[in-house]
């Protein structure tokens, strides 16, 4: 991508490795940083840069220690 190019929602999604509503759900909550273009009021259209799909993939890094274990269990 050049310079003040940015990825579409679906193209994220790839990148990342899960669904593009996924991208969407994490956009509205502000955990993925991206910019929104298009009429006030409107839906418009989303962009996602290199460097916030970056920024995520970081967030999302464990270390695999004790205290990152989730709270949910297999039930036998």
């Amino acid at each position: 991508m050049g310079v003040g190019e940015a990825m579409t929602v679906r193209q994220a999604a790839e990148n990342i490795g899960i669904s593009a509503s996924l991208v969407y759900d994490l956009c509205r909550e502000g955990i993925i940083k991206h910019t929104r273009h298009g009429r006030p009021g409107r839906r418009g259209t989303i962009r996602i840069s290199d460097e916030a799909v970056a920024e995520y993939l970081a967030a999302c890094e464990r270390t695999g220690g004790a205290d990152d274990r989730s709270p949910l269990r297999h039930i036998r």
